[in-house]
């Protein structure tokens, strides 16, 4: 049952197995590439959707990327095509407008939507897919999260970041010489992304533990191996080595699965993610800019294992607690952020997304048993000071 442990993602599409936690898992996804010229295998992919048009989107960026090529190369096949591109923004919001905007451009004759992109696009086409019906194909554009292979889509709903139940991605196409054009500041995210996944394990750990929340085994080692191999490439990811950026992919691939045999983001997102979404919801709600996600979780993650640290005499016996400063080392080895500082996030935004960042989701991670103890104003003031210096008075 475990034999999916040792297969490749081009191996695990389709994959289904009766799990050592009592239940039956299915990775719907039907096809995953990838590799170098991956994409030249795109027609064959999406044959059977030739009976309608292919919506294909992207933004300004990835329009010249890929966008426009697939779009062309496409119709070169046979294929009848549409282009929609979402111009004119800097930094794409996946909030009502943008899902209005690729709903209205979905048309009762549209057979697929091929996403080129990454996180945005990706949640958009995949929240589209999943109300419409309509299959989506997505093409990464860059490592730089871990949503491809889940299925859920985080939005902006009134500038709230809510999590929609959506769909598997009908295939996943990702090419190498495409992923290796993409800006450093995604790569640094999409590790940022899988560093999380240490305190989104160990969050995961607590509540069974404490609370006997359902656990997968079989999902946490997918991600710990996912986790391990993309580690021992990172001294070769800001050279763009071409096995780094393949691990990487891989990994986030493999930690978008792993939700999806589970059914949510249990085993990828914990309060290192609440704190990342509170930090983008406190920037959107100002009109600010905020930091890619990845880079916010990364940071995120060396803030709540120094929690864990914080918390060592509460933790059931036994429980593996997160390393700080490891975290820390392999964030700055990968040129990173390490401290919510080096992001942008200020002082005061800092100390209230330690009091309130647990709000944002119902699920129980280590802010829930510091709250239960009365001490979570003491760390958010501790912390604060060890990031910031003490307020002079």
């Amino acid at each position: 049952m475990d034999e999916i442990l040792n297969l490749t993602p081009s191996q695990m599409a389709g994959a289904s197995f009766d799990c050592s936690c009592g239940k039956r898992h299915e990775v719907v996804i039907r096809k995953m590439v990838m590799g170098r010229n991956a994409v030249h295998q795109l027609p064959e992919i999406i044959s059977e959707f030739g009976n309608g048009e292919v919506l294909v989107v992207a933004d300004s960026n990835t329009k010249k990327v890929f966008g426009e090529k697939a779009a062309k190369s496409l119709e070169d096949e046979g294929f009848r095509t549409r282009l929609f591109v979402y111009e004119g923004q800097c930094a794409l919001v996946p909030d009502e407008r943008a899902v209005g905007r690729l709903l209205t451009e979905t048309g009762k004759d549209t057979s697929l939507i091929l996403a080129v992109g990454s996180g945005t696009l990706n949640d958009l086409a995949r929240y589209i897919s999943s109300r419409t019906g309509i299959p989506y194909v997505i093409v990464c554009t860059a490592p730089s999260m871990d949503g491809y292979a889940s299925v859920v889509s985080p939005l902006i709903i009134e500038g709230f970041k809510k999590t929609f139940e959506a769909v598997y991605p009908y295939a996943i196409v990702a090419d190498l010489d495409i992923l290796k054009t993409s800006p450093p500041d995604m790569v640094k995210a999409g590790f940022g992304d899988i560093i999380g996944k240490m305190t989104a394990l160990a969050d995961w750990d607590l509540s069974r533990r404490l609370n006997g929340e359902y656990y997968c085994k079989t999902s946490v080692q997918l991600v710990r191996n996912a986790l391990d191999k993309c580690i021992s490439n990172a001294a070769g990811m800001m050279k763009y080595e071409d096995e780094a950026i393949l691990s990487l992919t891989e990994a986030l691939i493999f930690s978008g699965i792993a939700i999806g045999l589970v059914g949510n983001s249990r085993p990828a997102s914990g309060a290192e993610h609440h704190l990342a979404h509170y930090w983008e919801m406190e920037a959107l709600s100002h009109g600010k800019e905020h930091p890619l996600h990845g880079n916010s979780v990364g940071v995120g993650s060396v803030v709540v294992a120094m929690l864990y640290q914080f918390m060592k005499d509460w933790l059931p016996d036994g429980f593996d607690v997160p390393d700080p400063s490891y975290i820390k080392n392999l964030l700055e080895s990968a040129g990173a952020c390490s401290s919510p500082a080096s992001l942008g996030i200020d002082r005061v935004v800092f100390r209230n997304s330690i009091i309130h960042a647990m709000k944002i989701r119902p699920r129980y991670t280590v802010f829930h048993l510091i709250k239960d103890k009365g001490l979570l104003e003491k760390f958010a003031d501790e912390l604060t000071d060890g990031f910031y210096g003490k307020m002079k008075v």
